[in-house]
């Protein structure tokens, strides 16, 4: 067996390096194969399956979606992410209409396409409310929205100049600066947020934040008594959790950093319904955020792909199906290569 993969290059968080040295232990030939190049597609020809983490950066996005797509369902060589896992990544208008199709709780959510339906809902509506961008990551364009003024705003912005992912409430600390590392980040943050404010230009920005998010608006409940979200990453039949606190003061959880691994304060109902997501998505793995809505939980967002910085690389075990706990040190990436790999092999055994 061959395997193609497009290296990430994120150093640290690489999930390449560690696709590969798991495939390596099983003996499988790894090929690299730069997904970029004008002969990509003949890059991966003669393969059995091939391997891609892109991330949520619009580069890797517009062109991940039109390659894995066409090596699937063209060439016929099994990816991963394949179609159904990512084509709603980071994307949370995708996300929001694929759940809703499924049948899938998810909170109330208001998504509007046309700048006077919006402003009329904006009057008639109770308040607070969250605004989203359907782009973005780590609670980056989230932001708590408290009178009919506050939409307003964010609506005409919407439909006139729009906004830029990652220029709306980032300069924000995420956490208290526990070190110097964190400390200088965090003032650098905010000197970029006080030139932001008083030039009304957007900050520097990497070169792949190539065009504004416009022409629609976002918003969604905002459930209330929730010191923290519920994040389950169910990769097969193996469900891993964890619980990641709200910033200080802030009803945000994703990005802050605090995360716990204490399997006995995961909500059973919580891995319930991200096993039946998955099933009814057909994806092969999907990292799933969950508040609690009236004792019962619903799905925030979806992502096919996490950070991988410690301790997120260590989780100490998993459920089962059936709820039943492994206690098992795994690599999410393991477990990605262990299915990706047995998957392979039953369609070869087919052919």
């Amino acid at each position: 067996m061959k395997i193609a993969i497009h290296p990430d290059k994120i150093g640290s968080e690489s999930y390449s390096e560690k696709w590969a040295e798991f495939l390596g232990k099983r003996d499988i030939e790894v090929k690299w194969v730069d997904l970029t190049a004008v002969d990509a597609l003949e890059q991966v020809k003669g393969c059995d399956g091939l391997m891609w983490r892109t991330i949520h950066t619009p580069d890797d996005k517009q062109r991940a979606k039109r390659i894995l797509y066409a090596i699937e369902k063209y060439l016929d060589i099994p990816v991963f992410p394949d179609h159904n896992t990512y084509w709603h990544y980071d994307d949370k208008i995708a996300q929001y209409y694929v759940l809703q199709a499924a049948g899938i709780p998810t909170p109330q959510t208001w998504i509007f396409w046309n700048k006077n339906t919006a402003l009329d809902w904006a009057k008639n509506t109770e308040y607070p409310k969250v605004f989203k961008l359907s782009a973005g990551a780590g609670s980056s364009n989230v932001i708590k929205v408290s009178s009919e003024a506050e939409a307003f705003t964010l609506i005409d912005k919407m439909f006139h100049r729009g906004a830029f992912p990652m220029t709306m409430n980032e300069y924000k600390p995420r956490i208290i600066p526990r070190n110097r590392h964190q400390l200088q980040a965090t003032l650098s943050r905010i000197k970029q947020g006080l030139l932001y404010g008083l030039s009304a230009l957007y900050p520097p920005l990497p070169s792949s934040w190539w065009q504004p998010e416009k022409e629609y608006v976002y918003f969604q409940e905002f459930i209330a008594d929730n010191d923290y979200d519920t994040r389950i990453i169910v990769i097969g039949e193996r469900a891993f959790g964890c619980i990641r606190r709200n910033r200080p003061r802030d009803f945000r959880a994703s990005g802050s950093g605090l995360v716990e691994f204490d399997s006995r304060k995961i909500d059973k109902s919580a891995i319930e319904l991200a096993f039946n997501a998955i099933s009814k998505l057909k994806a092969q793995s999907l990292a799933f955020d969950i508040l609690i809505k009236k004792y019962k939980p619903v799905i925030v967002e979806i992502s096919y792909t996490f950070p991988q910085y410690p301790p997120w690389r260590d989780f100490p075990g998993y459920w089962k199906p059936d709820l039943t706990w492994v206690e098992r040190n795994m690599w999410p990436e393991e477990a990605q290569v262990e299915d990706f790999v047995k998957y392979i092999r039953e369609i070869k055994n087919k052919r």
